[in-house]
């Protein structure tokens, strides 16, 4: 009888940590977004998008913000000033927007940015954007797939 309680306590116990373990390890979400639709030179936007994977985000994400993700769109939208060939769009996160405006100034003022970014869009025969777009966003009810964080 003893042997079968302590089996049933060691059971519990271990249930309890395993979920205990699992609760402290969901991902929650910044509780902060921006939505950047670029506007690419004509036949740049491939360039544009490179350059995000191979350098940007990294240097972004050397800085706390989130790369949520990075889009290509299938279809232009005239309405909405979208044309599927020279548009990229990509969402980055952060805890407030405060964090955001601290966030920001520090990574733009990474010498790496500066390099990547910042020399290749003064020079107007190698610069890769016409205009970028910025949507600052909340997550909004119970049914958004992303948590908030606390």
């Amino acid at each position: 009888m003893l042997k079968w309680k302590v089996l049933a306590a060691a059971g519990v116990l271990t249930g309890a940590l395993g979920a205990g373990w699992g609760y402290a390890q969901q991902r929650t979400a910044p509780g902060f977004y921006e939505l950047r639709i670029y506007k690419a030179q004509p036949g740049k936007r491939d360039a544009l998008a490179a350059r995000f994977a191979s350098r940007t985000a990294a240097t972004y994400a050397r800085h706390g913000i989130t790369n949520v993700g990075y889009f290509i769109p299938e279809q232009s939208d005239a309405e909405l000033g979208i044309n599927a060939d020279d548009t990229f769009i990509y969402i980055r996160g952060y805890p407030s927007k405060a964090e955001r405006d601290k966030r920001l100034k520090v990574a733009h003022d990474d010498p790496e940015f500066e390099e990547v970014v910042l020399k290749q869009e003064r020079d107007p025969n190698a610069r890769l954007i016409i205009k970028a777009h910025n949507i600052d966003m909340h997550p909004n009810g119970p049914y958004s797939a992303i948590r908030i964080a606390e």
